[in-house]
């Protein structure tokens, strides 16, 4: 039976590593940590409808999320799904997709531009044999016209091993054929063309399983440093590598320590203080990396 994180071992081990602060300062700054650990982050989920995004969200996360259909479009309302694995939850917002009417784009957009200020990250779904991006590109460009950030936009090209060239009889393979390669590199570059983001467009296969991981290691970095442990937790075990449980460990790391840039900034009292002050910071950041699995496994 898997043992259950003690909170106070956590708060005890940090205020340990702090015992040189004031005491104030100290529990001002595991105030501000346990606020990144219970942080509830909230992904967003958009595209057109047919684009696989319910197929994508069941292939990466340990709960089904929601249904599929491949003939009709079959979310007509922002379906809120709360997540939970052990004592970490998360949202996911699965949003209506574009491109069924003009009447539904414009109503659809609105509710996109109203839910921008809540959502930690943005996975907007294309498939990758579908030329048609008119829809998407008039959105995107729209809610970059409102104010949205482009650091919270990862785009994906699904359904990655239906991309010509197809061989008729041939079983489904787990990677697609050199051929293939070379077609989602020419649609993936020129997505990225279409719809400028601060990270690479990815091409996956949630039918067989191809590039999970490495979209897996691409929205932990992508995600806020609060927001990127509790999405871990509810993602499948096979998806993570051993460089996405360092990156995670390492964000926890960095949220630890804008915790404790929240309450102590070193440049604004003495210079004989400054350089305590920054190694007991660099001492946090290292004890709540170490400290990740006691809080999140």
């Amino acid at each position: 039976m898997p043992q259950i994180p003690d909170p106070q071992d956590t708060s005890d081990a940090v205020r340990t590593c702090l015992n040189l602060l004031p005491r104030q300062a100290t529990e001002r700054i595991l105030s501000r940590l346990k606020e990144a650990i219970n942080y509830e982050p909230v992904i967003g989920i958009m595209g057109k409808s047919g684009a696989g995004k319910s197929s994508l969200c069941n292939a990466l996360f340990q709960q089904p999320v929601c249904l599929t259909s491949d003939l009709l479009g079959c979310t007509r309302e922002p379906q809120r799904l709360l997540l939970t694995v052990g004592e970490r939850s998360m949202t996911l917002v699965d949003l209506p997709g574009v491109g069924e009417t003009p009447e539904y784009d414009e109503e659809y957009l609105a509710l996109y531009k109203a839910l921008l200020v809540e959502l930690d990250l943005i996975i907007w779904v294309l498939r990758a044999d579908d030329r048609a991006r008119a829809t998407d590109i008039t959105a995107y460009r729209a809610l970059m016209e409102a104010g949205a950030d482009p650091s919270r936009f990862l785009f994906v090209l699904t359904q990655a091993d239906r991309i010509p060239p197809l061989r008729d009889g041939e079983p489904w393979q787990a990677s697609p054929s050199s051929e293939q390669c070379l077609s989602l590199a020419a649609v993936s570059a020129q997505v990225a063309g279409q719809l400028p983001s601060s990270f690479p467009v990815m091409a996956v296969s949630a039918h067989t399983g191809y590039n999970l991981p490495a979209l897996v290691e691409l929205i932990v970095h992508a995600l806020p440093v609060q927001a990127s442990s509790a999405v871990y937790c509810q993602l499948k075990p096979e998806h993570q590598t051993p460089d996405t449980d360092a990156a995670v460990r390492q964000q926890f790391g960095e949220a630890a320590g804008k915790a404790f840039d929240s309450v102590i900034n070193p440049d604004h009292l003495p210079s004989v203080w400054t350089a305590l002050l920054r190694c007991l910071r660099q001492k946090l950041v290292q004890l709540a990396t170490t400290l990740w699995d006691r809080v999140f496994g």
